[in-house]
């Protein structure tokens, strides 16, 4: 058995989006490595916190249903994690099916654009990988790999899938605010996750603060120490929640080992009173 986990891990994906493990096995693993609390954050999506949840009851796992939106605007990749949401909320779920579905035409786009240049790839396969998931660059970049157009699934995204790479198409989805918004606006904790891939974060954070923003992804397994100090201060400065996520895939790109990244003790409670605060409507605009 590998190293054993922190005992909380608030950022981790199945199947449901671009993880490799379904929701259930994704449970079982967190309970072998010594995690007990975990929240399932998968991409525009809630389809696999039900299942999170139920398995989570029998591993004694507890599990935190959450989302992870991505955005689009000047301020780089911004994604916002949404905590403590109701999996029942059909409006949520319209909203995450109208993203779900632009994500969906993007892949269709980027499959074009490979095999006009060059690269023959099956929109089928890419879909068969997905397993029923949102789709995602992951599972394109796997269909690239298995085809031999690329050495291994990190080469695909560094080659020709990235942001400025020549097969990659922008997506069409919510702007920082707008997600930070819609979490707030459904009774969810609203946390701004990786922050190191923000451009302009100083100035972009008064803005979310505005929005409803509450919490913010100070430990992930990519931030240096001292990028770890820099974030903890500025979650300090504009009163943010500090929380902590592994962004567990189970594959390659990014992300670490489940239950790799420390998280407050205090955090898990911190979220849920401002839940509470939001349900008074003293959170947000």
């Amino acid at each position: 058995m590998s190293k054993p986990g922190y005992p909380t891990d608030l950022h981790t994906h199945s199947v449901r989006s671009d993880g490799v493990l379904e929701p259930a096995a994704l449970v079982r693993l967190a309970a072998e490595r010594g995690v007990q609390t975990i929240a399932l954050s998968d991409h525009d999506t809630l389809a696999g916190a039900t299942e999170a949840v139920g398995e989570g009851q029998r591993s004694g796992v507890r599990v935190i249903p959450a989302v992870e939106l991505n955005t689009e605007s000047r301020w780089g990749d911004v994604h916002v994690l949404g905590y403590f949401l109701d999996p029942a909320d059909a409006l949520l779920e319209e909203r995450l099916r109208w993203l779900r579905e632009n994500r969906g035409r993007r892949i269709e786009l980027m499959v074009e654009k490979l095999n006009r240049l060059g690269y023959a790839v099956s929109l089928q396969r890419v879909i068969e990988i997905a397993k029923g998931g949102a789709l995602g660059r992951p599972h394109l970049a796997q269909a690239l790999a298995e085809a031999g157009h690329v050495r291994s699934y990190d080469d695909a995204f560094d080659t020709l899938i990235s942001k400025d790479a020549p097969a990659y198409v922008e997506r069409v989805g919510l702007t920082p605010s707008e997600a930070v918004r819609l979490v707030v606006a459904h009774g969810g904790a609203a946390s701004l996750a990786h922050p190191g891939t923000v451009n302009g974060l100083p100035e972009l954070l008064p803005q979310l603060v505005d929005d409803g923003l509450v919490a913010m992804e100070v430990y992930y397994p990519e931030h240096t120490a001292a990028r770890t100090a820099e974030l903890r201060a500025l979650a300090e400065r504009f009163r943010l929640i500090p929380t902590g996520g592994s962004d567990f895939h189970g594959r390659g790109e990014h992300g670490g080992p489940l239950g790799c990244a420390y998280v407050p003790s205090d955090t898990v409670g911190a979220l849920e009173k401002a839940c509470a605060r939001i349900a008074e409507g003293k959170v947000g605009t």
